[in-house]
């Protein structure tokens, strides 16, 4: 069963490779990533791999203001 799934630091190389295996596990990522340790460029390169638009929202998992919006608008 494909869920939708908040994938926090998906930018970075564990994140991404992540993203990768659960898009082609017919899952809906969506990714929360402050790009302290990533680069900004990753996104595009996972819609590349993948064939499949990247949902991404830029910030910090430690923003607890931000973190509520998301996972109520999720």
């Amino acid at each position: 069963m494909a869920s939708r799934i908040l994938l926090t630091g998906g930018a970075g190389y564990i994140g991404s490779h992540t993203h990768v295996a659960l898009v082609e596990a017919g899952h809906e990522v969506v990714i929360l990533d402050s790009f302290a340790n990533a680069r900004r460029s990753v996104p595009e390169r996972l819609a590349q791999i993948t064939g499949h638009p990247v949902q991404l929202i830029e910030g910090d998992v430690r923003d607890e203001a931000l973190l509520t919006r998301v996972l109520l608008e999720q």
